[in-house]
Order: structure tokens, then sequence, then C-alpha cells
């Protein structure tokens, strides 16, 4: 009789810094596993300005500095500060913006499961698929500071 032999999950460890901006946004990786992703998005202006859903994500979203309003698909608006949040489960549409005229920075965290390969979950209302690093998501690159950044030395 052969005995299988599982290896250990392993921890992983991360900080949370990322550069001040003259113009535009990123999203940098922090950790990921199957289920559950961490990301910090920095934004200069702007957002996610397209209304969107993700239709396999609950996700929510922390404000570590600066300003952000998110709007429903009907336009009604929530503004938070730092070290508000926002949870948003699959399914609702919504989008953001910087709306405290200086660096927004948010932690992401999102978790899915029973995902289908292949098949789209960010989508406009109309049901037709919406990336978010798009012109139609009005995408700005970032233009990073030199010098200056955000989080872990």
């Amino acid at each position: 009789m052969t005995t299988e032999t599982k290896a250990a999950p392993k921890t992983s460890t991360f900080s949370i810094k990322g550069p001040y901006l003259s113009a535009g946004r990123v999203n940098i990786d922090l950790a990921r596993t199957d289920l559950l992703w961490l990301s910090l998005k920095i934004n200069a202006e702007g957002g996610e300005n397209a209304v969107h859903a993700h239709t396999q994500e609950d996700h929510s979203f922390v404000v570590l500095e600066g300003e952000v309003t998110f709007y429903d698909e009907t336009g009604a608006g929530t503004t938070l500060g730092q070290y508000e949040g926002i949870m948003i489960p699959k399914g609702a549409y919504y989008r953001y913006l910087n709306t405290g005229g200086r660096n927004l920075f948010l932690l992401r965290v999102g978790a899915k499961r029973d995902v289908v390969e292949g098949q789209e979950t960010r989508l406009k209302p109309d049901g037709s698929p919406i990336l978010g690093e798009s012109a139609e998501n009005h995408h700005v690159d970032g233009v990073p500071i030199p010098g200056r950044s955000f989080g872990a030395a």
C-alpha cells in the first residue's frame, strides 16, 4: 500500500508600499491564493470609472490614504475617508473615483470560487465584458513621482 504525502500549505508575508503618482493609476499585487488576493490600488486621479460588476467575486476596499467616492449603477454615491471601507458582493455594480484632491491609496481584498475557465467575470450593465486596464474603463498609466513612496520602507 502506498501512502501519499501532501505538502503543507505555505504562508507568505507582504508589505504595503507603492509610489506616489503625478498622474494615472497603478495596481500592485500584494498576496494571492486560489481563493483570496490583496492588492494596493493607487490613483492620482480618476479611478475605475466605468460601471461594472464582478460576477464571481466578493471584494472590499479600505482607504489607507485619501478620499474615494463609490457610485452604484444609479449614480448614488458613498464617500469614504482614511481607514473606512466598503464591501461589494459579487454581482453588485459600481465604479469609484478619487475625490480627495491628492493620491488615493486603497487596499483591495478579493475572494472568488467556482470560476469557469474562459468565462468573463467583469461585466458592464449590458452584460458585455470590460477590462480594468482598458481605455473604455478610462485607464491612464501611472506616472511615479521620483523619491516619493507610500507605506513600508
